[in-house]
């Protein structure tokens, strides 16, 4: 299992995640025709997402501490391999879910529902993120999903990949200054105008939630 440090942040980056996420869910919390939905699928997805923050949650705040690097490092690391654990049997699980019901979307489990299917994807390995993007495009073009769980799985798949994002969504662990920074983006001057297309929030309130100052650039 790899040890690095930086390894360990970047997957354990979500907690903000989910909080931008959830914001419009939190907001109209009744999905519409909830009595045509699949309650029980449903409520095991609800319970798939407790456990995708089990750890996740206690990771952001050891970020905040004034520990050392390497005293971050050893606590990050022991929860997140605890985390890994419930990740792989979630995405073992909801392969299973893709399999009998095909990509579950607001239709089948609801908003929260979906956004849980969303968060075990982008919390899984590469190769499993670029087998189910094309389904979780196909359900943002259906209704099924929102754009922006598009948007933050390709921002990231590029990003393990060594290319640059499109969204400015991805941060990530610098051994050096350990610190996060903020993932190079593609045509950075325009960054804000693809956000607003997916809704998300400009780039600078984003980096906000991370006590990040992003000062946008100036179009030439």
């Amino acid at each position: 299992m790899t040890t690095n440090c930086a390894f360990y942040f970047v997957k354990a980056i979500s907690l903000q995640l989910i909080l931008l996420l959830s914001f419009s869910i939190l907001a109209n919390p009744q999905d519409t025709n909830a009595t045509q939905l699949n309650q029980t699928l449903r409520s095991e997805l609800l319970k798939m997402q407790n456990d995708d923050q089990k750890y996740r949650d206690e990771v952001d705040k050891i970020r905040a501490t004034s520990l050392t690097a390497d005293e971050k490092q050893k606590q990050v690391a022991a929860l997140m391999e605890k985390q890994e654990t419930l990740d792989k049997r979630n995405l073992r699980r909801l392969v299973q879910i893709i399999d009998k019901y095909g990509w579950p979307g607001r239709s089948l489990v609801g908003k929260e529902g979906a956004l849980t299917a969303f968060l075990i994807i982008q919390h899984a390995e590469l190769e499993d993120q670029k087998k189910y993007f094309p389904m979780l495009k196909e359900a943002v073009r259906r209704g099924e999903a929102n754009q922006d769980y598009a948007a933050l799985l390709e921002d990231r798949i590029l990003m393990r990949e060594g290319k640059k994002q499109i969204y400015g969504s991805q941060l990530h662990f610098n051994e050096v200054t350990k610190k996060l920074e903020l993932w190079p983006i593609e045509d950075e001057e325009n960054v804000d105008v693809r956000r607003t297309s997916v809704g998300l929030e400009p780039l600078a309130e984003y980096m906000k939630r991370f006590g990040l100052e992003y000062k946008p650039l100036k179009k030439k």
